[in-house]
């Protein structure tokens, strides 16, 4: 099963990473590459997420929602998010 990043997650993650290595960059990375281990932990087990609505699920990693979508052969994040802080998403 393949993993698909889509745009709107790529520039949002890019935002949250940028943002947390304003204060530590240490801790941007460590966050990047255990969100990766995370994700690419899902074909294993593509269903791990709560069920968010019919097809959509959510992970959720340290405060973050990351919704994603099911789709035959592959997998689909849609974006990352956290409810409580808001980042400047340069296009």
């Amino acid at each position: 099963m393949n993993i698909i990043r889509s745009s709107q997650f790529k520039v949002e993650i890019k935002a949250i990473l940028q943002y947390i290595a304003k204060d530590k960059k240490s801790a941007a990375r460590d966050f990047s590459r255990k969100l990766q281990l995370l994700i690419d932990s899902l074909p294993d087990n593509p269903k791990k997420g709560r069920l968010a609505q019919e097809g959509h699920r959510e992970l959720i990693y340290k405060g973050y929602v990351l919704p994603y979508l099911i789709d035959d052969e592959k997998i689909v994040i849609l974006g990352i998010f956290n409810q409580n802080e808001w980042y400047k998403v340069d296009n």
